[in-house]
């Protein structure tokens, strides 16, 4: 009976040891970045066998963010999300950045031995910035080789995760999202408006003052 009465003891202290990690009156102090960072090249072959580099990419994003817990374990707060990219090809290289502001709400559901699940959602606004340079040989009826291109952004972002405590305070967590990006016109200026969905996973931390 004395063993069954600290079991229950234990179990209740370690419950509640992960829900005052996210109770009303935290900051949360997040950085999330998504598990499809790229770096990639192509080669073109011909009928000889002999390869020739074409192009090469890379791509990174992160996101930190800030917030705040209104009641026990749900979180309000501010996103900022900065994406980098590169594409090098034989003639044009392209380099681009974009930001977006978003606020965000985040919401944990502890449970036993420090692993809790947790959901998010946040709606936000942003720019993209690109900027192609001529390289090598260029079309000679191409007028302007340099073109720099500006572009506003809606993202929108719902994910579900699970997060562990490998410390009091840190949160080491892993996501699966689905995103939507809204561009108000494409970088060649056709007109055409583009959105972009993409379901992804992510890995961050949270550290919760």
């Amino acid at each position: 009976m004395k063993i069954k009465t600290l079991q229950l003891l234990f179990v209740a202290m370690t419950i509640a040891s992960s829900f005052a990690q996210t109770e009303k009156g935290k900051f949360l102090i997040g950085l999330n970045t998504p598990l499809s960072f790229s770096s990639s090249s192509t080669r073109i072959i011909d009928n000889s066998g002999n390869s020739t580099d074409n192009n090469s990419s890379t791509s990174f994003t992160f996101s930190p963010q800030v917030g705040y817990s209104i009641i026990d374990n749900l979180f309000v707060g501010l996103d900022l999300s900065l994406s980098f990219g590169n594409v090098d090809s034989n003639s044009v290289e392209t380099n681009s950045n974009s930001y977006v502001f978003s606020p965000f709400v985040k919401y944990y559901y502890p449970i036993k031995n420090d692993f809790n699940f947790f959901g998010q959602f946040k709606y936000g606004l942003g720019r993209l910035s690109s900027r192609s340079e001529g390289i090598g040989l260029l079309d000679p009826m191409s007028p302007n080789p340099n073109v720099t291109t500006k572009t506003n952004m809606e993202q929108l972002l719902v994910g579900l995760g699970v997060g562990y405590f490998v410390h009091e305070k840190l949160n080491i967590e892993l996501s699966l999202n689905y995103q939507n990006i809204f561009y108000d016109s494409m970088v060649t200026f056709s007109g055409d408006q583009l959105a972009i969905d993409t379901f992804g996973a992510s890995i961050g931390f949270s550290l919760f003052l």
